[in-house]
């Protein structure tokens, strides 16, 4: 570490490689938060935490949605003392109560109760991709809301008469005159309804699933192409600009290119699966040039979807024997920001109420996370990154908390600061800086 640092300071690497090399570690040192920055505790008062998500302008807002039909709103740069809470706990050496009585916690901005926008239990939040002025949100009372976040009322409903599981938002706009605004939505049908935000109306459906549709993701940089797993183990790849919108069935079987059989018959074989059982999970990489998926066989597959041409193939990559993943609904799969850090890693909740880390180049575990504290039986059910560069997570379970995820850095204990020769070598140490920005001053001629 000590020469990362000099290295940085004389210019030998760059900020960005920096950073990097220092993420790299995070993601073997997360541990659940503790003391502050956290949330405060059974904030969802014992109901799941079904969904959240964090704007992209300065991941400072985050949406929360339950069970109980409530939405919380959270201001992440500030926080709120609590009452009675000791200001002298160390992170290092806590106890398990620790984790039930945090000293500070983040500070929620608003709150929508329960039965007063939504009548069961909020499915999906989102952020509008462009600004925090607008988020979208879904139930399993079979509506889509459209919000006003100044005012923090819908401002318009779609209402599909089936029970919404999730939905993705795709906008693009290709010049002055021509712009798209497109939700997914996955739902209690063996179809996929896309609801256009400019006209505030179904545009149209794509069928082809059989049974209800559990998950979609449209492409991060192809906007007119689209991701879609069912209750029928399929994995469907669609271009809604075609007549013939579906182009590609995932196929578990398709792991070599040369396999032609596999590719004549993909669109119209009965066999073709992605999973042997219902796929409840689906994330893109950044580049959209990989595809994740999970199912209900305790499967992850990863698809390699641009090496070949269609059908994807199976990149084969085993992720061990520890996942559980039983529930057919939606889980959470999230991706470690692509240049974060030097290898890329998922986050994978299991329904044994650990979340595992894998790291996505060979679906190596490097971290099993284990809550801790007075409750420790519910699963994770959403989750979402903090930010580039933070190596940190928060994760809503299925008993009403928000647990926060973060590196732990080892502190040196504050009486080893205490004797004199400690203060003589940081008086030292400022020194060695010193003369060090001068020298790097007189090797760039300032």
């Amino acid at each position: 570490m000590q020469s990362l640092i000099f290295d940085r300071v004389v210019g030998t690497v760059s900020p960005l490689e920096f950073a990097t090399t220092i993420c790299e570690t995070f993601y073997t040192s997360l541990a659940q938060g503790v003391g502050t920055d956290v949330f405060p505790p059974n904030c969802h008062a014992n109901a799941a935490v079904n969904t959240m998500d964090i704007e992209k302008q300065d991941y400072r807002f985050m949406l929360s949605g339950c069970a109980d039909s409530s939405i919380k709103l959270w201001d992440l740069a500030e926080q709120e003392p609590v009452q009675g809470a000791s200001g002298t706990a160390e992170e290092d050496g806590v106890d398990d109560d620790s984790y039930d009585h945090p000293r500070t916690t983040f500070a929620r901005l608003a709150f929508i109760p329960r039965k007063t926008a939504h009548n069961f239990g909020v499915s999906c939040l989102s952020w509008w991709p462009l600004d925090n002025g607008m988020f979208i949100s879904s139930s399993f009372d079979h509506t889509v809301k459209i919000w006003d976040t100044n005012e923090l009322t819908p401002v318009h409903t779609f209402d599909l008469a089936n029970r919404v599981y999730t939905f993705s938002i795709s906008y693009f706009e290709e010049n002055a005159y021509s712009a798209s605004a497109l939700v997914a939505v996955a739902s209690d049908q063996p179809f996929i309804k896309l609801l256009d935000l400019r006209t505030s109306s179904s545009s149209h459906t794509l069928t082809g699933h059989k049974g209800k549709t559990l998950c979609v993701k449209w492409h991060p940089q192809e906007h007119n192409i689209l991701a879609s797993g069912g209750f029928d183990g399929e994995v469907k790849i669609w271009d809604i600009r075609r007549s013939r919108s579906c182009l590609a069935r995932l196929d578990m079987l398709r792991t070599n290119a040369s396999d032609d059989s596999a590719t004549e018959n993909n669109l119209t074989n009965s066999s073709v699966r992605a999973h042997s059982g219902p796929v409840n999970g689906l994330i893109w990489d950044e580049l959209g040039h990989i595809l994740y998926t999970a199912g209900n066989d305790d499967k992850i597959r990863v698809w390699d979807m641009v090496s070949s041409l269609a059908p994807p193939l199976n990149k084969l990559i085993n992720f061990g024997p520890l996942t559980r993943n039983k529930y057919p609904q939606s889980i959470p799969l999230v991706l470690g920001p692509k240049y974060e850090s030097e290898l890329q890693y998922l986050l994978f909740p299991s329904d044994n109420g650990d979340i595992f880390v894998f790291r996505t180049i060979d679906g190596k575990l490097v971290s099993r996370l284990s809550r801790k504290g007075s409750k420790t039986s519910g699963r994770t059910s959403s989750m979402v990154n903090a930010g580039p560069f933070t190596g940190t997570y928060y994760c809503g379970t299925m008993d009403g908390e928000i647990v926060t995820w973060r590196p732990k850095w080892e502190r040196t204990p504050v009486h080893d600061f205490t004797d004199v020769d400690n203060i003589k070598l940081a008086e030292d140490d400022k020194d060695f800086l010193a003369n060090l920005q001068k020298t790097k001053k007189s090797l760039m001629g300032t």
